[in-house]
C-alpha cells in the first residue's frame, strides 16, 4: 500500500486535553469530548469554586421548599468530557456530595444516595431492566447525631463513628441547620445477569449511556439521594442523569503492521502480509457492460486484523477483483465506484424468557460514510490467464461513535459492508450487499504505535449519511 502518510489524532474518542488513568496512556487514553449523551440541564449554575479547579465540573442538582433550596446534590466529574451531563469512565468512581440546609426541625431519619444503570426499551415497568444498583447510606438515625457543617468540604458524620467502642446511640430527634456528606461509589465492570430460557448467568460489561431520538431503546446511569422520614412522612429524592464511558481497546497489531505504523511506511497489502489480513469469502459479481455483454468479476474484502478498531481512527481495506474482462475491471475498480461503509445495528427486545436466537429481534441501523479508495501496486506482478487489480481503502471512523456493547437483551452491533459497485457503463444485477463482516468498535488504542492515514491527497471522505433499507428502522442522528 502506498500513500501519503499520516499520524492520526491522538486521542481516539474525543478532543483536547488527554487523561491519563493509573499513568498508562496508552490503555486509557480518552480525552475531552463532544460526543452525544442525553441532553442536561442543570438546575442552577455551577459552583464558582469549581471554576478555580481545573479539570473538574460540578453539577448541582436541589430541592426548594417555598421558593427556597433546602437540599442539593452535586456530582463532581472531569470537566473535558463532561459537557452536558457528568460522566465516568470505567474505573473512576462517582463523586460528589450532599447538602442539607434545614432553617427549621425536619424529620428525616436517613440519607442514602444510589448509582442504577438500566436497559429501557419501553415506558412500562416491565419493558427497563436493572443491571446496576448499588447504594451507599451518608447518614442514619441509627449513627447517632450528625455535625452541623456550614463547608462543602466539612463531613457531618457523628464524630467517634470511626472509633469501634460500640454502637453510638440512636438518634431521635430533629435535623436542623447546615449537614454536608460526601459520597463515592464505584461502579462495577462486570456484571452477572441471568439469560435465555434456563435463566443462565452470563456476564455482561457495562455499555456506554446511550440515549437517541429516533431508537426506542436505551442505556441509562442515574444518580440519586433519598431523604426518608419513616412511616406516614413523605420522603424526598433528587435524581440525576450521569453518563458512563466503557474502557475498551483491541489486541495489539500483528507485527509487520505495528512496525509500518512505527516506522512510518505503507502498510504491506495481503500478498507480502497475509497474517496481518481477514479474507472473506470470495464472491462473483455479474453484470452487463454498456448493454452489450454479461460479465463476472471475482471479488475479495481483505480487512486489517485484529478486527476490532478504535473510534477516531480507521478501518484498512484491501478489494481485489479478477476477471477475464479487461474492460469491466477498468469500469469497477476506479476509486469511486467502490462502495463500502459501516453498519451500525441496534437489536432489542423484551422477553427474559427466551434465548437470544428465538426471539424476533427488532432492528434500528444506519450506514457511515463512504470508505475511501485508491489504487494499489499490490499482484502488479501476478501472471494468469485472468486479469486481476488491486485497491487500497480506509474508512475513516468518527470519534463519537458508541463501542460494540451488549447487556442482557440490547446489542450494539458493526459491520463493514460492501455494496454493488457505482459505475457508469456497469449494470451490477445484484441489489443486496455483495459481503458483509462484522467487527467491534472500541474506545481505546491498543498498546504500541497510533494507526496512521495512508489515503492519498484529494482522496477525500465522503460524509454523506445513506439511509438503510425501508424495511428497518433508521436512526440518523448517529453518524
Amino acid at each position: 500500500m502506498s500513500a501519503a502518510v499520516g499520524t492520526l489524532p491522538l486521542p481516539p474518542s474525543y478532543s483536547d486535553p488527554i487523561i491519563g488513568i493509573d499513568g498508562d496512556a496508552d490503555v486509557f487514553n480518552v480525552a475531552a469530548s463532544a460526543f452525544e449523551l442525553p441532553a442536561y440541564t442543570p438546575s442552577r449554575t455551577s459552583n464558582p469554586r469549581a471554576a478555580r479547579e481545573p479539570g473538574i465540573k460540578e453539577f448541582p442538582h436541589e430541592l426548594k421548599k417555598k421558593g427556597k433550596s433546602f437540599a442539593v446534590m452535586t456530582i463532581i466529574a472531569e470537566e473535558s468530557y463532561s459537557r452536558q451531563i457528568p460522566t465516568f469512565l470505567e474505573g473512576m468512581p462517582v463523586k460528589g456530595r450532599v447538602r442539607l440546609t434545614l432553617d427549621k426541625p425536619d424529620g428525616i431519619q436517613s440519607v442514602v444516595v444510589s448509582v442504577t444503570g438500566q436497559v429501557i426499551v419501553g415506558a412500562n415497568q416491565g419493558e427497563q431492566l436493572t443491571f446496576i444498583d448499588i447504594s451507599q447510606t451518608l447518614w442514619s438515625h441509627f449513627d447517632g447525631e450528625p455535625q452541623n457543617t456550614n463547608s462543602d468540604d466539612g463531613n457531618s458524620s457523628p464524630e467517634g463513628t470511626d472509633v469501634p467502642t460500640g454502637s453510638p446511640p440512636k438518634f431521635t430527634g430533629k435535623l436542623q441547620g447546615d449537614y454536608t456528606w460526601q459520597f463515592s461509589i464505584d461502579l462495577p465492570k462486570e456484571v452477572v445477569l441471568p439469560s435465555g430460557p434456563r435463566n443462565q448467568p452470563h456476564v455482561f460489561n457495562p455499555p456506554q449511556t446511550f440515549n437517541e431520538r429516533h431508537t426506542r431503546a436505551s442505556i441509562n446511569y442515574e444518580v440519586s439521594v433519598r431523604f426518608t422520614r419513616g412511616k406516614l412522612r413523605t420522603d424526598h429524592r433528587i435524581p440525576a442523569q450521569i453518563g458512563y464511558i466503557p474502557m475498551t481497546r483491541p489486541p495489539p497489531f500483528p507485527y509487520l503492521r505495528r512496525l509500518a505504523y512505527q516506522q512510518g511506511t505503507p502498510l504491506l497489502g495481503p500478498t507480502m502480509d497475509p497474517d496481518g489480513w481477514f479474507s472473506t469469502e470470495p464472491v462473483q459479481v455479474r453484470g452487463s457492460i454498456f448493454n452489450d455483454r454479461t460479465v463476472e468479476v471475482g471479488c475479495t474484502l481483505f480487512i486489517a486484523n485484529p478486527l476490532s478498531y478504535t473510534r477516531g481512527s480507521l478501518i484498512p481495506f484491501c478489494l481485489r477483483l479478477e476477471s477475464d474482462d479487461e474492460q469491466a475491471l477498468d469500469l469497477i475498480s476506479t476509486p469511486k465506484a467502490v462502495v463500502l461503509r459501516l453498519r451500525r445495528r441496534i437489536k432489542y427486545h423484551w422477553n427474559a424468557e427466551k434465548s437470544f436466537e428465538s426471539l424476533a429481534w427488532k432492528d434500528a441501523v444506519d450506514h457511515s460514510q463512504l470508505a475511501v479508495w485508491w489504487p494499489s501496486i499490490e499482484g502488479s506482478q501476478a501472471n494468469g490467464p485472468k486479469h486481476v487489480r488491486f485497491l487500497n481503502g480506509e474508512l475513516h471512523l468518527r470519534p463519537d461513535i458508541k463501542p460494540t456493547s451488549a447487556m442482557a437483551h440490547f446489542r450494539l452491533m458493526y459491520s463493514v459492508v460492501l455494496f454493488p459497485f457505482d459505475s457508469p457503463g456497469f449494470i451490477s444485477k445484484e441489489t443486496e450487499p455483495l459481503i458483509e463482516h462484522p467487527v467491534d468498535i472500541v474506545t481505546c488504542y491498543a498498546p504500541g504505535p497510533r494507526p496512521r492515514m495512508f489515503a492519498p491527497p484529494g482522496y477525500e471522505s465522503d460524509s454523506a449519511i445513506v439511509a438503510a433499507p425501508n424495511t428497518f428502522t433508521l436512526n440518523m442522528e448517529f453518524f
